[in-house]
């Protein structure tokens, strides 16, 4: 088995400079191991850093992969709460309307393209997918629960999520010399169970405001849902003199613990890419018959010629069996809304398959599902259309033959948390009391059409 830990940093407190030295010497420290990081950047952080004349810490980024981590961090409103009144296709527009200019200067100031991105916090929506593909982003880089396939990286939005992994830990940095045996006894149990895998992806994260200080910045100045005014910003309490530099030697010691595991190896986000298995073998008339038999009522991702398929893929891989086409994947966004099926008697098979080409709508050029297709007798949304087709193919009826709707149950759902009620006394501190995201996790559940497990 190979080892592939992610070591990343969210590098955001634009309040503190004491955070700027942390920042450094943890470079230092890896850059003296030749470890490559990735450092999720906030554009505040990145303007600070240049307008205090840091470029002895910018010159220094070169060696580490950067990623973005959004424009502002924690200042409200957060992204969550501005997206939260928004539907899919008009919420991408917004962030990308919001965040491109935080992304450019990130690029100008650092000299690199951003490989990753990650949420500030609790911070996340699903009209940020179309917008990081858009920008040539191919990964997700956090550590969020929202969606949760297994503990497993997975696809989502046409994005690699590294986010809900269960090889995720930490070292404590407040317990002492004890930290550093135990983390390296945790570090030993996530190889030890994962050790019939291929490849174990292994996620380490810090913020360098952690080692500079006792608390996070931005619970001092943006908590519970309200702006402390910039003329009034407070910098975080510090730790004492020598506290940083002892942490920050901890961890390296940590880190040559983890490297003298065999075929253990530090990679970035965009690295991990590199490591997921793919097959090459064109995908039959034989194989989607036999995924249509399975289907019944239920809609979910599927391996098939030796990769896996989002639901979204496998909808178009189903027309064009009935079409005649060539059966090639095609990834589309979910629907904005549930609406009902209606129509009138059977429906004719090639009507239903004809309509899925011809008709959807986009999001930044990319396709989206509509929430109804129009046929002839009635109109037809995306999950009974996936169960009919599958239906009429595993039961051998031709193009031109009648069948009554299936319903269909889209379970890829079910990997999606269920709690609304992320205040910030249940939560994260930054958000508002009596905070509900209803809206945004019922277009989480709308995206998982999106969403397929990627394989290591």
């Amino acid at each position: 088995m190979d080892i592939k830990i992610m070591l990343w940093y969210d590098v955001e407190d634009y309040i503190t400079p004491e955070s700027d030295d942390a920042l450094d010497k943890l470079i230092d420290m890896m850059d003296k191991r030749g470890i490559v990081s990735s450092l999720k950047v906030v554009a505040d952080k990145a303007r600070v850093l240049r307008d205090r004349g840091r470029f002895d810490i910018i010159n220094k980024f070169s060696g580490h992969e950067i990623c973005y981590h959004t424009d502002n961090h924690s200042r409200h409103p957060t992204m969550t709460e501005y997206l939260e009144s928004y539907g899919f296709a008009d919420g991408a527009e917004e962030f990308m309307r919001r965040e491109e200019k935080g992304l450019r200067d990130v690029t100008d100031i650092t000299g690199q393209f951003s490989s990753s991105y990650g949420q500030p916090g609790a911070s996340w929506a699903s009209q940020t997918f179309p917008v990081l593909r858009k920008w040539g982003i191919p990964t997700y880089l956090d550590s969020h629960d929202i969606i949760d396939l297994n503990g497993k990286p997975f696809w989502y939005g046409g994005i690699l999520n590294l986010t809900c992994l269960s090889a995720t830990m930490r070292m404590n940095l407040n317990g002492g010399e004890n930290d550093l045996d135990t983390a390296k006894k945790e570090f030993d149990i996530l190889c030890a169970e994962t050790e019939t895998e291929r490849t174990l992806l292994i996620s380490i994260f810090y913020h360098p405001c952690e080692f500079s200080c006792t608390e996070f910045w931005d619970g001092v100045n943006f908590a519970y849902g309200k702006n402390r005014p910039k003329s009034e910003w407070k910098p975080s309490e510090l730790r004492k003199p020598g506290e940083m530099e002892i942490l920050i030697d901890r961890l390296g010691r940590f880190i040559d613990y983890t490297l003298s595991k065999e075929n253990a190896e530090y990679i970035t986000a965009s690295q991990s890419l590199d490591y997921e298995i793919k097959s090459k073998s064109k995908i039959t008339c034989k194989q989607i018959k036999e995924f249509a038999a399975g289907v019944k009522n239920k809609i979910n991702f599927a391996e098939i010629a030796g990769n896996w398929h989002a639901p979204s893929e496998l909808l178009p891989l189903m027309a064009k069996y009935i079409n005649k086409k060539h059966l090639i994947p095609n990834l589309s966004y979910g629907p904005e809304k549930c609406c009902k099926s209606c129509v009138d008697g059977p429906v004719k098979i090639k009507d239903i398959a004809m309509a899925f080409e011809q008709q959807y709508n986009k999001v930044f050029g990319y396709k989206q599902l509509p929430d109804l297709y129009k046929l002839n007798n009635g109109v037809i949304n995306p999950a009974d259309m996936f169960c009919t087709l599958a239906a009429a193919i595993s039961k051998g009826l031709s193009e031109n033959e009648n069948i009554d709707l299936i319903n269909g149950e889209l379970t890829t759902e079910k990997y999606v948390k269920n709690n609304t009620d992320w205040s910030g006394r249940h939560s994260w501190i930054i958000f508002p009391d009596e905070f509900k995201v209803l809206n945004t996790v019922r277009m989480a559940k709308l995206q998982t059409w999106t969403l397929k497990p990627a394989h290591y």
